[in-house]
């Protein structure tokens, strides 16, 4: 381990395997998180890793008034603590000996739907990282990563978890023509959508505009969106306002339209705060409605709600 001291801050960085961590310290406290302790209680939050060094960082760094740590350094262990204790953020390693990081997050699910989930991972793949949008991952960190990255996803998750708590989704009457805001702006892929969507037996609204999105969700027109994942990148106020919307207004359902299949897609997806990806090319709306069909239910049945 070499620590390399700067003034009054000290540069700590960790190698292990395939792990590289770094974290930045400021002399007599820990710096660079949110305070959180305004909350009435303490947000608590379980760290699961097999590396008893990258959970002592992990707490070194996190660990602060406002925030209290418990670790595990397997997955049996995890989910004992996760039936005695309640926890409003998981974070965990995909790749735990025995239970495995993504069985963990299936069964904190189980135990409260709106609890918090970050995943780390070693060994990513566009499956892996799909398979975890669909089991309600909040957070998808790749290592080797810098803690400052994990801390700012930490602040959001918190926050996504506080939302999700006073929030109640509120079935729709209809549910056989339930409204799904659409914006594409590949005419192909839009007639596709459209399709598959009507064939659910559910009312597509077409987009023409991020503006145009971010008014229906203002207005409540709907709670699913269809969107293209370059308007969401985009670097103007209108697709900027529509990122912040979407992570911090958790009842909206969101699949995400990708241009292409792999693993950047799929994380990005998971950052912009959606609950499943589809790429292109669109075959037609058959393939389009089978894809979602489990998403947004079939006529007569209610879509299901973000995890």
């Amino acid at each position: 381990m070499d620590t390399i001291t700067h003034g009054s801050r000290y540069s700590l960085r960790i190698n292990r395997g395939l792990a590289t961590i770094g974290a930045y310290f400021e002399a007599g406290a820990v710096w660079g998180i949110e305070d959180v302790a305004a909350n009435k209680r303490s947000s608590r939050i379980l760290v699961v890793d097999d590396e008893l060094v990258v959970r002592d960082v992990i707490r070194n760094v996190l660990e602060k008034p406002g925030l209290y740590l418990v670790d595990a350094a397997d997955g049996e262990q995890a989910i004992s603590l996760l039936l005695k204790e309640p926890f409003d953020l998981l974070i965990t390693d995909k790749n735990l000996p025995g239970i495995t990081g993504l069985d963990v997050i299936r069964r904190a699910k189980a135990v409260d739907e709106n609890m918090g989930v970050i995943l780390i991972t070693a060994y990513a793949s566009r499956k892996s990282a799909e398979e975890a949008m669909a089991i309600g991952v909040d957070g998808y960190i790749l290592k080797p990563f810098e803690l400052s990255e994990l801390e700012q996803k930490v602040n959001e998750v918190i926050e996504l978890r506080q939302k999700r708590v006073i929030t109640t989704r509120i079935p729709g009457e209809n549910t056989s023509r339930h409204p799904v805001l659409i914006c594409d702006p590949n005419r192909n892929s839009l007639e596709c959508l459209v399709d598959g969507v009507k064939l659910l037996g559910h009312q597509p609204l077409v987009m023409a505009s991020v503006t145009e999105v971010l008014e229906a969700i203002r207005k409540k027109t709907a709670d699913s969106l269809i969107c293209d994942l370059d308007l969401i990148r985009r670097d103007s106020a209108s697709s900027c306002f529509l990122r912040s919307t979407l992570l911090v207004t958790p009842d909206i359902l969101f699949v995400a339209v990708a241009r292409e299949r792999g693993l950047d897609g799929a994380i990005e997806a998971i950052h912009h705060g959606a609950n499943h990806v589809i790429y292109r090319p669109l075959k037609n709306g058959v393939t389009v409605a089978e894809n979602l069909k489990d998403l947004l239910g079939e006529p007569g049945e209610e879509p299901a709600q973000p995890s």
